[in-house]
């Protein structure tokens, strides 16, 4: 009891402190959600009566995840055909228990493998919760055109709200607002650059900017209705930060004011501040002619590297300037994101993939509770399916860390219910308590004990209105129970996903991306593939990099071979890295005509030679004959990018060979169930 007691006290230490300060803005950013949860579920009940609002959390999550979003005339037709796609999944799951157990194992591939990805987890889960939700009633779908007429209505409400929230969001502006931001923050670096010199706080720095553009490039690009101009926009801002932060990284001068490149540094940022300017503006002649003009200059600079990073830094700006508004590539139909996730769909059968071991964990959930639930003949026995659903998360970590907040929320709301139940209130003033909490919940944090609070209040002031409280929490509770011990088993046991297993998978599709990035260049050599073209491939690259490196920051340290083993590890990492950046550079100047197209036969051989070397990765003869044609190219910075690419390969092989433990292989199904458990405690 005293632990239960201190558990709440820093429960509520934790909201005063994280959550109290930030309410007024959650409530603002919310406000549009609870609005329409409201809004649909009176339309429902009017329409179809109090038995058919369960769909209503299904849409409302819809509107959540796409108010804030691009929503075209596809996307609408995508919410009516999903739902019905859904409706007709549940209705087969309620036949019988046998059609049950087989739905509930075909939808999570369906849903996992069509919208998820290990970037990206959690977009199965809208129309996941709709196929769900809609079996645990089998006796509504009994008569289907209802139901259809139902999801109807849904979608076209939907629609209606998407497109006013579409006029008073104007989320073009509010993207276009943050990339202005973004922009004057890259200009700021390089002023502070120039009055302190290359410190390692700007290193830092720089880097840390270039993960919020990669981020939130990748976010704009990963929603398809994004306008290109857009889109277009933020990966190229994004490749920018990203050659900035690298060619900074490499150069060497001596920290402090009064460097050499000073003055070279403070054009750059009165160049970039004069983009952020005409960046909205159809005529951008004057900062293309100021651009142009810089380009000129730089064959004074001595420097090799800082002339290669002030030329490319050039020439991504008048990139930006000249063609981010549209898309140059005609010959090569496939963005590289779809080819991207076309060439990963050959990875997720595989037993690496994220896609795969979660699609088995959910299934081996939802066959069972579903099941369940519809052969044994109990009341509101439903609340088990719902609650394993929602604590079957992508990585076992975060069903752990759901079930302990549900757990706790759970309670808690059945505890604030039961004394509640003692007012005797009637039904308008119960509805109203129960708009109230459910505006509560879309306030509170995903996944926190707040929300599972808040969830369980409404739900059982809702259902007390046909049954007796005291069954309604009993039941509610013992199904928490059992979903609960569903899931931890089918974690440990099923397909357990541990951290290492991601980063393995991490790691080798690093290697595959270093491969088709080859190959990407190889075509651009007939102009085929253009700057936007090449930066939607980097920006996959970074995000899969970004969390192998997260990982292996977490590797223990104690002893001299773990601390050994972790070097090697980030090392190889880094390497990888260097290694795109390198291929980054080529491909910028191949499009600024660094080399002449008579050297176009040997550049290719080159690049065969890297890409045939690349997956697995090798430093062998093939590499060794391509460095022996390295002297013909008459331009320095090809010669020097292509030997620092040979370089860093041959670091990046002994890397590879000293962190062979931590790179290589996959963990014994023994080791990832260990992992999983030890995770859970």
């Amino acid at each position: 009891m005293g632990r239960a007691v201190s558990r709440l006290g820093d429960i509520l230490r934790t909201w005063r402190r994280d959550t109290l300060p930030e309410l007024p803005s959650k409530i603002k950013k919310a406000f549009p959600v609870a609005a329409f949860f409201i809004v649909l579920f009176w339309v429902v009940v009017g329409l179809f009566g109090m038995s058919h609002v369960m769909p209503v959390s299904c849409y409302t999550t819809l509107f959540n995840v796409r108010h804030r979003k691009y929503n075209t005339a596809g996307q609408y037709l995508r919410f009516f055909f999903v739902s019905y796609l859904a409706l007709a999944a549940a209705r087969i799951a309620t036949l019988n228990v046998i059609l049950c157990i087989a739905m509930n194992v075909v939808m999570p591939f369906v849903f996992v493998f069509m919208r998820s990805s290990q970037l990206n987890p959690r977009r199965y889960f809208p129309y996941m919760m709709l196929f769900v939700f809609l079996q645990l009633r089998p006796e509504l779908l009994d008569n289907l055109l209802l139901e259809a007429a139902l999801l109807t209505v849904c979608c076209a409400v939907l629609t209606v709200s998407l497109i006013i929230a579409g006029l008073v969001v104007h989320k073009d502006d509010a993207d276009r607002a943050r990339l202005h931001e973004m922009v004057t923050r890259l200009a700021d670096k390089l002023d502070h650059m120039a009055d302190t010199g290359i410190t390692m706080h700007t290193r830092q720095e720089l880097l840390r900017l270039r993960t919020e553009y990669a981020k939130l490039a990748y976010q704009v690009r990963e929603d398809a209705n994004a306008q290109a101009s857009v889109s277009n926009l933020f990966d190229m801002f994004a490749m920018l930060a990203q050659r900035t932060a690298y060619l900074v990284g490499r150069l060497e001068w001596n920290e402090g004011p009064g460097c050499s490149h000073a003055p070279y540094l403070r054009k750059l940022a009165g160049l970039t501040r004069a983009v952020e300017i005409v960046l909205d503006r159809r005529d951008k002649t004057a900062a293309i002619e100021q651009a142009r003009i810089l380009m000129t200059e730089s064959d004074g600079i001595a420097n090799d590297r800082f002339r290669l990073f002030y030329r490319s830094y050039l020439a991504m700006t008048l990139l930006v300037l000249q063609d981010a508004g549209r898309h140059l590539s005609r010959r090569w139909r496939l963005s590289p994101l779809i080819q991207l996730r076309i060439a990963s769909f050959r990875k997720h059968p595989t037993l690496d993939s994220f896609e795969l071991r979660f699609s088995v964990r959910c299934a081996s959930v939802l066959a069972i509770s579903c099941a369940v639930s519809l052969a044994v003949p109990i009341d509101h026995l439903y609340w088990f399916p719902l609650t394993a659903f929602l604590l079957i998360q992508p990585f076992p970590a975060e069903s752990v860390h759901r079930m302990r907040t549900r757990t706790i929320g759970t309670v808690l709301g059945c505890l604030a219910v039961y004394a509640f139940s003692a007012i005797d209130l009637p039904y308008g003033a119960t509805m109203l308590v129960a708009m109230v909490l459910i505006s509560c919940l879309y306030v509170s944090t995903p996944g926190g004990t707040v929300i599972a609070f808040f969830a369980t209040s409404y739900a059982l002031t809702m259902v007390t209105l046909s049954i007796s409280g005291e069954y309604a929490i009993g039941m509610r509770i013992a199904c928490l129970i059992a979903a609960a011990a569903l899931v931890s088993v089918v974690n440990r046991l099923v397909l357990p996903t541990s951290d290492r297993t991601l980063f393995l998978a991490n790691v080798h599709e690093l290697f595959s991306l270093l491969e088709r990035y080859w190959g990407l260049l190889r075509r651009s050599l007939d102009g085929s593939v253009d700057a936007v073209t090449a930066s939607e491939a980097l920006l996959h690259i970074q995000m899969v990099h970004s969390q192998a490196v997260a990982y292996a920051l977490t590797f223990p340290e104690d002893s001299a071979e773990e601390r050994e083993n972790k070097q090697a590890t980030r090392r190889v990492l880094f390497c990888l890295w260097e290694l795109v950046c390198e291929l980054e550079q080529l491909g910028f100047l191949l499009r600024v005509g660094a080399v002449d197209t008579g050297e176009y036969p040997e550049l290719d051989r080159f690049m065969a030679a890297a890409e045939a070397c690349s997956n697995p990765f090798a430093v062998d003869a093939r590499l060794a004959a391509a460095a022996s044609r390295i002297g013909i190219f008459a331009e320095d910075d090809v010669r020097y990018l292509l030997t620092q690419y040979l370089r860093r390969a041959r670091t990046l092989a002994d890397a590879l060979t000293r962190a062979r433990e931590t790179t290589s292989g996959r963990p014994t199904y023994r080791e990832e169930v260990a992992e999983v458990a030890v995770r859970g405690k």
